[in-house]
């Protein structure tokens, strides 16, 4: 009540020095008769602590159940007896046969969760009968909040014009850890994380560069305190940025999504342990990262490490630990140990030192972060414990004095990373516009991709002479059982790839066949995957009438040449989305091919295909597409992490994710409007056959209606039992929980009422409902409905 009564005689007051006060006078005025440092609206906030001797930041969660109720008070008294405790002992530190000097305490705390249960009132009460010179003061409640709220207002605090000099002033940081989940070892590491944060040694460090104290300061996993409680110098906390303005947390998720991508293209690793929020910093664990600035200079008062004994009040001889036994030292300590994790990954990383140089847990991950979030700022100083402490630290450290906060990037490019996008930096060829050609008796249009891969030219032409060969036959026609050449084919074609002499060959062979070839472009290097498709979606935009043919020589997903360039394989697949039966047909199919897959990703065997442009002109542009695919797949890796996603059936890899140059092989299936069909027998064909024979055993249907995903791709019967597991299936990344998410962020929108996704998928009729109203949430409210988990709580 006085602090909304201060509010209002400030409004008050504030009103009439408009009328009657210059400005200067008014603030004048206003801060003479609060007491406090000009600074504004800070200052007056935090004016309880101008002469306080000890200034604490409290973040106070109390439950809504009766029992919860009990326990968080508790905790409060708890603490408060705690501060209360520690201003006796620092009003008695003058010694024997002095006067007694008083002092003075404020509790500055913000209130989660329940309002009523513990009024203001009542903490005043409470804090006045510990200590008469103990002030709490509530600044705000919240029905929902986590440690931010109150890690913003410690940020503030040292911020404002209360602080004259920032680097001798230092300021605590609690809050009532067990309130929230009662078990006796939260209350015990409560306590002790309580009094070491109070201790002399963290409140006046024997060695004042120290700037963060704590229990135990670990650099395992992360640079933090384990249990988030600790002292701090302000000028160290005005280093750090703002916790509560959403910035930090995108910043930190950002550096976690590099790494996680990183690793999923196996240029750095993260062995130490499994993968977990906590070691990751995610979601409400971030918080215990926020301290760990790279210019920290840390020191801890435990002597032992966080660990089964020490959460149930003992050392790690099973005596009892309490402050007695606390022991004054700047951290790092015990670095053997504090490095952690498991143990025989650990002891691979001592005996390989380039793995030590990628480990994520080591700099690589540490310096992730301080880039993502400080930028230059954010490079350790060239005496930092960090280079000393760290494997790996030396080589780290000559880098980064380098090329600072590109460090990393310039380690991933000297390792010659696999990925690469699918696009040149700058695009060749014919504006669609500007060409003639005929409405009645329109050609088949085929954008053909030719990909020389390095050193293997002979075969890749080999397998582009062979599908010369199936379009010079003409379109299969089901129902003459006969090839028909009676329909033109204009043929646009890129080369990606060899040079003048593979360049000159495709050119003979449109010239020896009498095909009509209009070269796209030609690049020296086979990597520009997407480049046909590119100017295939840009033929769709100018020609929304047309219906298009893919094809290329290369089939997607092999590192070993052999196998892309199967020339029976690919042969069988050209002939089939050219055929006549696989034409895509206004209300049935709007993209036909050999196969259609659900599994693991929306696709056509050998990413070849025949589409409406109506249809390709509702994808992404490639480029663009690629782009959103590798949002797409960081914030998919993050959600695994975070549970929201699982991957059951397979690991993530590049491919299924669709990163860089595998997202080619998703844009063609990527739309929620996609209706599939196909053409291959549902038995394994003989590519080796003649293809006439091979064509005579097709037929056109809708899709799917094969296996869900390529013969072996999944083992044994593992997907079948899976998808008739609902507390397994419904976070299922390759079942509708990752199908969702990606078409809400790449269209915006679900498949309609009546999609085959809804049929075919598990719990199809009950995620086409949720999606449609909750969008890419629709996981977690079918988590909440039918497996009770709280979705919003991942």
């Amino acid at each position: 009540m006085r602090r909304v009564g201060l509010v209002a005689l400030l409004f008050v007051l504030a009103s009439l020095s408009r009328m009657h006060w210059n400005e200067t006078a008014h603030f004048e005025f206003l801060t003479g008769l609060l007491d406090v440092a000009p600074g504004g609206g800070a200052s007056a906030k935090y004016a309880p602590a101008e002469n306080a001797d000890l200034v604490i930041f409290y973040n106070l969660y109390i439950p809504h159940d009766e029992a919860g109720i009990k326990n968080a008070i508790e905790v409060i008294e708890d603490q408060m007896g705690q501060i209360a405790g520690v201003l006796q002992r620092i009003e008695g530190e003058g010694g024997a046969g002095k006067m007694k000097e008083e002092k003075q305490g404020v509790v500055f705390y913000n209130l989660i969760g329940n309002e009523n249960a513990f009024l203001s009132d009542r903490m005043g009460e409470l804090c006045h009968r510990l200590h008469p010179r103990l002030e709490c003061t509530q600044l705000q409640f919240y029905e929902e909040a986590g440690e931010a709220v109150t890690l913003q207002d410690v940020h503030d605090f040292c911020k404002s014009d209360l602080v004259a000099d920032a680097n001798r002033t230092r300021v605590v940081y609690l809050h009532s850890k067990g309130s929230y989940h009662s078990q006796k070892e939260n209350h015990i590491w409560r306590r002790q994380m309580t009094d070491a944060s109070l201790h002399p040694d963290c409140l006046n460090p024997p060695d004042d560069t120290c700037d963060v104290c704590g229990a135990q300061f670990y650099i395992k996993y992360a640079i933090m305190f384990p249990g988030n409680m600790w002292t701090a110098k302000c000028s160290y906390v005005n280093k750090l940025i703002p916790p509560n303005d959403g910035e930090y947390a995108r910043r930190k998720t950002d550096s976690v999504k590099q790494f996680l991508m990183l690793r999923l293209w196996g240029v750095l690793q993260a062995t130490l342990d499994k993968d977990n929020v906590e070691h990751y910093g995610l979601d409400r664990y971030q918080w215990e990262h926020w301290i760990a600035h790279p210019s920290i200079q840390p020191c801890e008062v435990h002597t032992t490490d966080v660990g089964p004994l020490i959460l149930l009040g003992k050392d790690q001889k099973g005596r009892k630990f309490g402050p007695e036994y606390y022991d004054f030292g700047m951290a790092p300590r015990r670095i053997a140990h504090n490095l952690g994790g498991l143990r025989e990954p650990r002891l691979r990383l001592e005996r390989q030192p380039e793995l030590q140089f990628r480990e994520y847990y080591y700099l690589p991950g540490n310096l992730l972060k301080w880039f993502s979030i400080y930028g230059a700022e954010g490079i350790p100083a060239p005496d930092s414990w960090v280079w000393r402490d760290f494997p790996a630290g030396e080589r780290w450290k000559e880098l980064v004095a380098q090329h600072g906060e590109n460090a990393v990037d310039e380690m991933v490019k000297s390792s010659n990373p696999p990925f690469h996008s699918a696009f040149a930096s700058t695009q060749q060829g014919t504006v669609f516009g500007e060409e003639s050609l005929p409405r009645d008796d329109p050609p088949v249009v085929v954008f053909y991709h030719v990909s020389i891969p390095p050193g293997n030219a002979e075969t890749a032409l080999a397998v582009v002479k062979s599908q010369f060969e199936v379009i010079f036959m003409g379109r299969y026609d089901n129902a003459t059982m006969s090839f028909d050449q009676s329909q033109k084919t204009l043929l646009y074609y890129t080369i990606a790839g060899g040079g003048t002499e593979e360049t000159n060959a495709v050119a003979n062979l449109c010239k020896e066949k009498g095909f009509e070839c209009r070269q796209l472009g030609a690049y020296d290097t086979n990597e520009v995957e997407g480049e046909t498709l590119q100017r295939l979606h840009e033929f769709c935009k100018a020609r929304p009438s047309f219906d298009v043919v893919y094809l290329s020589n290369v089939l997607p997903g092999y590192k070993i040449v052999e196998k892309a360039l199967n020339a029976p394989v690919v042969r069988a697949i050209t002939s089939t989305v050219l055929s006549k039966m696989c034409r895509p047909t206004a209300g049935r199919c709007n993209v036909c091919g050999t196969e259609f897959y659900p599994l693991p990703f929306l696709h056509l065997t050998g990413n070849m295909f025949s589409a409406s442009c109506d249809y390709a002109n509702k994808l992404q542009p490639p480029s663009t597409f690629e782009t959103s695919m590798n949002d797409i797949a960081r914030d998919a890796l993050v959600a695994q992490i975070e549970e929201v996603y699982t991957t059951r059936l397979r690991r993530f890899t590049p491919q299924i994710l669709g990163s860089y140059q595998h997202s080619v092989e998703h844009w063609i299936g990527s739309h929620p409007d996609l209706t599939p069909c196909d053409v291959a027998p549902m038995s394994a064909g003989n590519f080796n056959a003649p293809i006439a024979d091979q064509m005579s055993q097709y037929s056109l249907g809708m899709a799917p209606r094969r296996g869900s995903a390529p013969p072996g791709f999944f083992t044994d019967d593992g997907e079948p039992k899976l998808r008739k597991k609902r507390e397994a299936a419904l976070r299922e990344y390759y079942y509708l929980a990752g199908n969702v998410f990606r078409w809400h962020r790449l269209y915006g929108k679900p498949p309609d009422a009546s999609s085959w996704a809804w049929q075919w998928y598990p719990d199809g009729h009950a995620w086409e409902a949720a999606a449609r109203i909750s969008g890419a949430n629709a996981v977690n409210v079918l988590a909440k409905r039918f497996l009770g988990e709280d979705g919003n709580d991942r």
